[in-house]
């Protein structure tokens, strides 16, 4: 054989040895990948496992279970617990009772985001023909706190069902949970402030302007009556404004143009009554429990006149009595009476009084 031919044959049996261990070596990788594979499905199969097995315990400690008090019906997750689920229940009816009407609160049934299951649970309680009410109570709730977001999230649904001129003037939560010594404060800061002439005449007395500054009156321009220009300036400056023409006439504003602060204003950029939520509850309170029959349901039922009119008649007094009435009450902490003190309460005063004028008595300073 000659040197090429053996160098070719040489070659042949060389290049059929690399192609042999390069398909082992394809094989080997293909196995191995496969092994993988296999190893993460697998593990992705457990894993998928675990997890649809958190979310069914997860979903049956939410089931939604039902607490009632009063007319309140309330449907939160399962992992409230009993005890709790009844007292935010009764926390609730003790906040809307007597401000927002039985039967309204009868057809309604208020319902946790954290709740599961909620449509069976519903049918299953008897509510499915309630108009539900949804509130954001945790599945861990604080039973006084949740009381109350139970109450407000009824609240703003009753809200909603008022006259124009109510919607316009309540606060969102109707002052439900409103009291004088955590609330009171902060009422009387914002009489205080005086950041408008109509509230800095209101703390000096004024009753006509207190009304303007509680939004009593039914007033065809409010932001021409209730407020000065520049009040409405300070307003804008410093604020922004990018919806349509707001800008532009937010800019006229800033730059003195009086006409354009009202227009800005009146396209509900700023609240049509200068006095803040807290003062307005203050008010609501002051009259429910003066009214004739104590009970705001009925006041808010009432559709004629101002607000000022409407809460005059559910106490019985003139509107300008009632206002001059609630400013005393507000500034004073609930109309608070002097300390007194009777004999025996001054009998140690008056004997400890009595050492220290003998004593001066003896003393050669006094003689």
């Amino acid at each position: 054989m000659s040197r090429a031919a053996a160098a070719g044959l040489l070659a042949l049996v060389l290049g059929s040895a690399v192609a042999s261990a390069r398909a082992q070596t394809r094989g080997a990788d293909v196995a191995l990948v496969r092994m993988r594979l296999a190893r993460a499905d697998s593990l992705w199969a457990a894993v998928s496992a675990r997890d649809s097995a958190e979310r069914q315990r997860t979903y049956r400690e939410r089931l939604a279970g039902r607490f009632d008090s009063g007319p309140v019906s309330v449907m939160l997750a399962g992992s409230v617990g009993e005890e709790t689920g009844h007292r935010v229940a009764a926390g609730a009816a003790g906040y809307v009772g007597g401000v927002i009407p039985r039967a309204f609160v009868a057809s309604r049934v208020v319902v946790s985001f954290a709740a599961a299951g909620v449509d069976s649970a519903l049918r299953a309680s008897g509510l499915g023909s309630r108009t539900r009410i949804m509130a954001d109570v945790p599945p861990q709730p604080d039973s006084l706190a949740d009381g109350w977001i139970v109450a407000a999230a009824l609240a703003r649904a009753y809200g909603e069902t008022l006259d124009t001129t109510w919607r316009a003037w309540l606060p969102a939560d109707l002052g439900l949970g409103w009291t004088l010594r955590r609330d009171g404060p902060a009422a009387v800061r914002d009489l205080m402030r005086g950041d408008t002439r109509s509230g800095a005449e209101c703390l000096g007395g004024n009753v006509a302007a207190c009304r303007g500054w509680l939004g009593l009156d039914r007033d065809a321009n409010p932001y021409a009556t209730r407020y000065r220009p520049e009040e409405l300036r300070r307003q804008v400056a410093g604020r922004y404004f990018a919806w349509g023409d707001a800008r532009d006439l937010a800019q006229l504003c800033t730059a003195g143009s009086d006409d354009a602060c009202l227009r800005l204003a009146s396209r509900g950029f700023i609240a049509p009554v200068p006095a803040g939520p807290a003062t307005r509850g203050s008010l609501l309170v002051f009259c429910k429990g003066r009214a004739r029959t104590p009970m705001l349901d009925r006041t808010l039922g009432d559709t004629a006149g101002s607000v000022g009119e409407r809460l005059a008649r559910a106490v019985g007094v003139p509107e300008d009595s009632l206002v001059g009435a609630w400013r005393i009450w507000l500034l004073t902490g609930g109309g608070q009476p002097r300390v007194t003190a009777n004999l025996r309460d001054a009998l140690p005063v008056v004997f400890f009084g009595g050492l220290l004028l003998l004593a001066a008595a003896r003393s050669g300073r006094w003689r």
